[in-house]
């Protein structure tokens, strides 16, 4: 018995070391791809993160930078309740799947997210790109998540399985030589605004300049590895004075 409970404990402490250093990964491509245009989290005294969840990333910012005024916001009413609950000296609100999200203007130097991008339709992504540039400070940076062409090819060598559910009607070679900018896949009928979200960086590099002065600093392709969705890539932008 004692044997047992103790085996369980360790798995659990075990799982907990594995998630924190999941989540630091993250968070270290994150301050890489900062750093390469000349910024650090460091740097930041009002951050806020998009689609925080139960603050899975939100959490590790408290202590990496302690002098930062920490928001968060997400769809999941019971996720920001828990966030609320657990992190009281955060911000925390309940958004809608739809902009706008009940922060003042220009509120924050610094907004992040990770895998919400990945997920929209075009037109909820390019109003969310513009509510997003609203609440940022003039001279503050975005850091967002995208899934590239290259997250395709990661995918059918790693997980081939996964590749139906993009719905290409193509083999991934004459897809990517197709010159498609934006590919979105919506869950179903009934979720129309979220699902599997495909787009190049010469799309970033034309439209998202337009969605509110911003300006694209840096697009890390394959920044951050996601087996079995595979990989990540990160996009820093500023907005302009």
């Amino acid at each position: 018995m004692i044997e047992a409970l103790t085996a369980k404990l360790r798995n659990q402490a075990s799982r907990r070391g594995a998630d924190k250093r999941y989540d630091m990964n993250q968070l270290q491509s994150f301050e890489a791809a900062l750093n390469r245009s000349g910024h650090s989290l460091k740097q930041f005294r009002s951050i806020l993160e998009f689609g925080c969840s139960y603050g899975r990333l939100t959490r590790h910012l408290f202590s990496l930078v302690p002098e930062a005024k920490i928001s968060g916001c997400d769809i999941i009413a019971k996720d920001i309740l828990w966030c609320r609950n657990r992190y009281p000296e955060g911000k925390f609100l309940v958004n809608q799947a739809k902009p706008p999200v009940a922060f003042a203007g220009a509120e924050f130097d610094f907004i992040y997210s990770y895998s919400v991008f990945t997920h929209l339709s075009e037109e909820n992504h390019l109003n969310w790109l513009k509510e997003l540039s609203r609440i940022l400070k003039p001279g503050g940076v975005m850091l967002h998540t995208v899934h590239s062409p290259l997250c395709l090819e990661r995918i059918q060598m790693f997980s081939p399985h996964r590749l139906p559910s993009y719905q290409l009607g193509k083999p991934v070679e004459e897809f990517l030589r197709s010159g498609t900018e934006y590919h979105y896949i919506p869950y179903g009928p009934d979720e129309l605004e979220y699902g599997l979200t495909i787009l190049t960086k010469e799309y970033v590099s034309r439209v998202w300049p337009a969605q509110g002065n911003l300006r694209v600093l840096d697009f890390v392709e394959g920044a951050i590895a996601a087996y079995p969705e595979g990989c990540q890539d990160i996009v820093v932008v500023t907005k302009e004075k």
